[in-house]
């Protein structure tokens, strides 16, 4: 039997809460797809006007998916708090590294559970 690392537990949300918005969540096959107007290719995407995420997520590890999800709902955020600070272009990095360590968090607190790094059967 093949062996594989273990990873992230994942359940993928359909959907999101973000301050009183619900948001369908959609997992995109192609990083072009993610894009609502498909002018580039992204790891996620948050629109407000049809109050959707979509994130790609063809062969990402799972901690890689999280962090996109909750990129977004950074953005999110600080898009319904008028957050200039957090808002454009120019503060992509801050959200990423935000959202990473958010994923600390959840995973030190048993939110988000790690298996072991051991590889294991399939």
């Amino acid at each position: 039997m093949p062996k594989v690392k273990r990873d992230f537990a994942i359940k993928k949300p359909k959907g999101v809460n973000i301050l009183g918005i619900g948001y369908t969540i959609e997992y995109c096959d192609k990083p072009s797809d993610v894009d609502l107007h498909r002018y580039t290719s992204l790891w996620g995407q948050i629109d407000y006007w049809t109050r959707s995420i979509r994130v790609y997520d063809n062969g990402r590890t799972a901690v890689d998916i999280w962090q996109t999800i909750l990129h977004e709902i950074i953005h999110g955020i600080a898009n319904d708090l008028h957050m200039a600070e957090l808002e454009g272009k120019d503060h992509e990095t801050t959200v990423d590294v935000l959202a990473l360590a958010l994923i600390d968090v959840f995973t030190r607190n048993g939110w988000l559970t790690v298996e072991d790094d051991e590889t294991t059967d399939v």
